[in-house]
């Protein structure tokens, strides 16, 4: 015993010996009923065993309620019970190697201060859902630190479980100092520690862990932590870590962070994370910075994270740091509000069997990212998936794969949503070969689609995406030495501000390369067509490029006029066929090394396209040569597949003359299209008004003069309208009563409307005027239905026959239209209030002559 355990024991024994004295009788036995005679020393109370516990000492008191101090190891099985408790843990105790210390449901366990709890042998604290075991402090306002930690320091056969346990206010609540044994935590709750829930710190390893169905929460540094609290913080080995089922809030910098060298077999499922500074999960091996050469072994492998949540995170939803990844999967995953990527690989060394699939993204600085570092040593290949995940409103990418390796092989970005990011998906690389982006819809970005580059192209598809509404090129691909195998078919390009399909290769002379094709895709209402730029034979057949409008003028400042097809310093072997081009000023700019054959296309019209010199007078889309020849002679009079048409506006106003404050309501409802108008774009005196999905707009103009108010449309593919439609709203100061002008011709005039105010005021329409609206007709149909089933029964009475009706049908549809008046007149139509009230009059006067006559 140390100093301060001995006077506490000392003290406590001349109380219990007081209160034996004053109790007992004349002549008892010095030991009889208390226990403990007055002369007992300290050494016998400390003695005294609880069930099989060695080193725990009774309180002064044999009674339940009364504290079981402990200060000594434990050298053999003991069983700590509610009972016996609650236990006080006064100084640094060991489970020695062979004892196993079992902790009984309901029991709790008070640490001192500073106080360390190793387990050398096994500890298994056996809480239940209802009654579970407490791992605390006493003090009477707790706060993290207040004791230190449950150290596992266990051989091969040693386990550390806390099952349905609850461990708070320590340093750091278990620290794992061995690689070997077992440690189990099972419906844990872990909270309020200054470090981590659970830390293995020793430099060889780390034991089995187990983490199920447990909370981590107020923590400073992590939930669950791998890694060396010194200059160089890796573990040489980490594996054989579980953690399902659990949750993880406030933790610090991260929910899980595995710093080790070589990391196997870690298996995360339905783990949430949420409020942490950092990272949701960092799994860190080591970047090839540190270590640029081909000797260099640290690796992640059969890693397998589902079903993670992470929110509210400083960093990346998940995040894997250096090393050579090997059957890596996440999967399944939610993260929403971090700082970094949802998903990241960076400076990863090799990227093998690496899967990102099905996973939800939301307010990231980008969806999935991934950059490899190619480290010193021969080729590398890369086989990487990103399949199927949503990802939405990212700072960048979406898909960010910037893969810095002379091969890259096997890379699938298939089956994704990339929306209302930075940008769609971006593959780069030394050298593409074996590349799918396929069946993605790229939407709403604020820069380009699809965009893959490369030095050397050796073979990559881009087939079946949906790339609309992105502020960049729909689809780019790139190669600054070589460009072959590329494929960009059945896409569906639509309403991209720069080219829809865009292909160049920045070389300056021609190689010896195979064909790429550009075949069957829709490129319409981007900001042009077709771009095939550079010495590389492309193929270009069966697409339909319409109405891609980069500008109708042509000729003002900084502007120029779309184009469908535009070809810059082309092979000769380019050729174009069987292509729909149409709706726009040029179907095709040429500047090619020699001759383009650019036959059988159809250029927007039966007589073909405008060409100077081979058909001067066709009235189809221009085919204008800057170099070399193209050829567009024979060309179809008909159209391969459907063509777009363009909406076309119409707009209207209830009054064309008012008076400064009223309002107008402007519609373009009436506008038309083959398909769906989906946006319209209002302009007041040429002052643009964001578009809206409303074909209504209401504006006052408090200044006498002459307005005018436009529209275009916009439709589902993106096609807008080629001209806008207007009206000229007059704007007088008289206050005389108004005439109602006719708009201009593209335009329709409505009925007038009630008074400015809703209400019939001194601009109202008259009570007759008004029973020719919506709301008059409506109350008029209730009442007149009215009327004529009362004429009806009185007609059928005044012959004496009964009606095949009650007489308060035909009230109650009188009195509905009334109602109907009544509030239309309250809230639309102030004259409907007249109407309302004079034909409840006119029913009350009518009936009442009705029944008159009828006595």
């Amino acid at each position: 015993m140390n100093a301060r355990t001995l006077t506490a024991a000392a003290v406590l024994a001349l109380v219990a010996a007081a209160l034996a004295g004053a109790v007992a009788p004349v002549g008892a036995s010095s030991g009889a009923s208390s226990g403990v005679s007055s002369g007992a020393s300290v050494g016998e109370l400390s003695g005294v065993s609880s069930g099989e516990l060695s080193g725990a000492s009774r309180g002064p008191a044999a009674a339940a309620a009364d504290p079981t101090y402990v200060d000594e190891n434990v050298t053999s099985d003991a069983t700590w019970t509610r009972e016996d408790g609650p236990y006080f843990v006064s100084d640094d105790v060991t489970v020695a190697r062979g004892a196993t210390l079992t902790i009984e449901a309901g029991t709790t366990v008070n640490v001192g201060e500073d106080v360390r709890i190793t387990v050398r042998g096994s500890l298994l604290a056996n809480g239940t859902a209802t009654d579970p075991v407490a791992i605390t402090t006493a003090q009477p306002s707790p706060s993290a630190g207040a004791w230190d930690t449950i150290e596992y320091d266990g051989a091969g056969d040693s386990v550390l479980r806390l099952r349905n346990a609850r461990v708070a206010y320590g340093q750091t609540a278990v620290t794992a100092t061995s690689d070997a044994g077992r440690v189990v935590l099972d419906g844990a709750t872990v909270s309020d520690h200054v470090r981590s829930g659970l830390l293995a710190s020793a430099r060889a390893g780390a034991p089995t862990v187990a983490v199920r169905d447990s909370q981590f929460t107020a923590l400073g540094q992590a939930g669950v932590e791998y890694g060396v609290d010194e200059t160089n913080p890796y573990l040489e080995d980490a594996g054989r870590l579980t953690v399902a089922g659990t949750s993880f809030e406030r933790t610090g910098r991260y929910g899980v962070a595995v710093h080790a060298r070589q990391v196997d077999h870690v298996t995360m499922r339905d783990v949430s994370v949420a409020g942490v500074e950092s990272d949701g999960v960092r799994v860190q091996t080591e970047s090839p910075r540190n270590r640029p050469t081909a000797t260099n072994d640290h690796r992640a492998t059969d890693v397998s994270l589902r079903g993670v949540a992470v929110r509210d995170a400083g960093g990346a939803g998940v995040h894997f740091v250096g090393g050579a990844l090997r059957d890596v999967s996440v999967a399944g995953g939610e993260f929403r509000q971090v700082g970094g990527a949802g998903v990241h690989f960076e400076e990863a060394t090799d990227a093998d069997d690496v899967s990102v699939e099905g996973n939800v993204v939301t307010d990231a600085a980008a969806g999935v990212e991934a950059g490899l570092e190619r480290a010193g040593g021969g080729l590398r290949h890369v086989s990487l998936t990103v399949a199927e995940n949503e990802l939405r409103r990212a700072d960048g990418f979406g898909v960010d794969l910037d893969l810095g390796y002379v091969v890259v092989d096997g890379v699938g970005v298939r089956n994704n949503t990339v929306a209302e990011s930075g940008g769609g998906v971006r593959v780069a690389a030394q050298q593409l070969a074996e590349t799918t982006v396929a069946d993605n819809v790229v939407r709403g970005n604020d820069g380009p689609g699809v965009e893959a580059s490369t030095l050397r192209l050796r073979g990559l598809d881009v087939v079946r995406n949906r790339v609309v509404d992105n502020e960049g090129a729909g689809v780019a691909v790139s190669a600054r030495d070589e460009l072959r195998g590329l494929a960009v078919a059945d896409n569906d390009v639509l309403d991209n501000d720069a080219y829809g399909v865009d292909v160049a290769l920045a070389a300056d002379e021609r190689r010896d390369v195979g064909t790429s094709a550009v075949d069957a895709n829709t490129v319409v209402a981007n900001g042009d067509g077709l771009r095939v730029a550079g010495p590389v034979p492309v193929r270009v057949t069966n697409n339909s490029v319409g109405l891609n409008t980069a500008s109708r003028e042509g000729d003002a400042a900084g502007e120029r006029a779309s184009t469908g097809v535009h070809l810059v310093d082309a092979s000769p072997e380019t050729s174009l066929s069987r292509n729909d081009v149409y709706g726009h000023i040029t179907g095709l700019r040429s500047a090619a090394n020699g001759t383009v054959d650019a036959k059988h296309n159809y250029w927007g019209a039966a007589s073909g396209p405008y060409h100077a010199t081979l058909n001067p007078d066709g009235t189809g889309d221009a085919v204008v040569t800057d170099r070399g020849k193209a050829v567009p002679a024979p060309y179809a009079s008909e159209p391969f597949g459907p063509v777009f048409e363009r909406p076309t506006p119409a707009l209207t106003a209830n009054e064309t003359t008012v008076r400064p404050g009223d309002a107008v309501r402007f519609s373009a409802s009436e506008s038309t299209d083959d398909g769906r108008v989906v946006a319209y774009s209002f302009a007041v005196d040429d002052a643009d008004i964001e578009a809206q999905e409303s074909p209504t707009l209401v504006r006052s103009f408090d200044d006498p003069g002459t307005y005018e108010v436009a529209v275009t449309v916009e439709d589902e593919h993106g096609v807008e309208s080629l001209a806008a439609a207007s009206v000229t709203v007059r704007v007088e100061a008289a206050a005389t009563t108004r005439p109602t002008t006719t708009a201009p011709s593209t335009t329709t005039t409505e009925a007038p409307p009630t008074g400015t105010d809703g209400s019939g005021g001194e601009d109202a329409r008259s009570p007759l005027d008004s029973l020719f609206t919506v709301w008059g007709g409506l109350g008029g149909a209730f009442y007149g239905l009215g009327v004529a089933l009362g004429g009806y029964g009185t007609y059928l009475s005044l012959r004496g026959r009964r009606p095949p009706y009650r007489g308060r049908v035909a009230h109650a549809l009188a009195g509905a239209g009334v109602l109907a008046w009544v509030a239309a007149g309250v809230l639309v139509d102030g004259a409907l209030l007249t109407v309302a009230g004079g034909a409840a009059v006119a029913w009350g006067g009518v009936t009442g002559a009705v029944l008159a006559v009828a006595s």
